[in-house]
């Protein structure tokens, strides 16, 4: 996973300062609901340019935030500390090797599970339910769903930030990995690429098993997905570019 730290110490000087986004709230606010009562401290993953962390301490949790690169945890701190009376903490480090020496009520990872190989996946959800996790308590994730990113595939766009940028996808069946590559339009050679694993429903049960954790809820837009039901090409799944799911502690 080298390319990881390199694409978000870039691509986010290309895309500009991001603004908190009614996602972010979405987010937060669904913490509540799918994690359950007596949740008043939460550790979020790849936490960005802290846009959702801030939004979820603004609703009277306790946050504790990590992100590996040094210039979006740099602009999270920035934005942490522009209103005072938060409790909000942002940590520069990689989410597998850094030292938190304490545990939550709640983990969440939006957008990224499933940067890396099964093997990382699993690891971390081991991690997650041995160190950080209290007994009981619940890990919500962003799970990219795999038809929408084969959809896209040899697409190409172009789109306004701070500079004009091209973007492609592109998408292995096999593997189920998609690969998105973006660069200043006119300059392919300064490309970056980021890749990411898509999990069907029924992929993720798989994968979770033996981590200490169990898949609660799987569900889209509020409305629950459940493995054992047929879906036909008109429903909304076919058409997300992620899925959320509910992971609980198990022991």
């Amino acid at each position: 996973m080298d390319w990881v730290q390199r694409f978000f110490d870039t691509a986010p000087q290309w895309w500009g300062p991001q603004a908190v986004r009614e996602s972010d709230r979405r987010r937060a606010e669904s913490i509540a609901r799918l994690a359950g009562t007596g949740v008043e401290r939460v550790l979020e993953l790849g936490a960005g340019s802290g846009t959702t962390a801030v939004v979820t301490a603004d609703l009277g949790y306790s946050v504790v935030a990590v992100e590996l690169s040094s210039v979006r945890a740099r602009q999270a701190s920035e934005r942490a500390g522009e209103v005072a009376g938060r409790d909000l903490r942002i940590v520069e480090g990689d989410f597998y090797a850094v030292e938190l020496g304490e545990q939550f009520d709640c983990v969440v990872y939006w957008n990224g599970f499933g940067v890396g190989t099964d093997a990382e996946q699993r690891a971390l959800l081991r991690r997650v339910s041995a160190e950080w996790l209290r007994p009981g308590g619940a890990m919500i994730v962003d799970v990219f769903s795999p038809w929408k990113w084969a959809r896209v595939a040899g697409e190409l766009d172009h789109e306004k930030y701070v500079v004009e940028l091209a973007n492609s996808n592109d998408y292995d069946p096999v593997t189920s990995r998609f690969n998105d590559r973006w660069w200043p339009v006119g300059k392919e050679s300064e490309a970056l690429d980021q890749f990411g694993r898509c999990y069907t429903p029924a992929d993720l049960l798989l994968l979770v098993e033996g981590t200490g954790l169990a898949v609660e809820r799987m569900e889209l837009d509020g409305t629950e997905l459940r493995p054992d039901q047929r879906y036909s090409a008109t429903h909304p799944l076919w058409d997300a570019w992620e899925y959320q799911a509910v992971l609980r502690r198990t022991a």
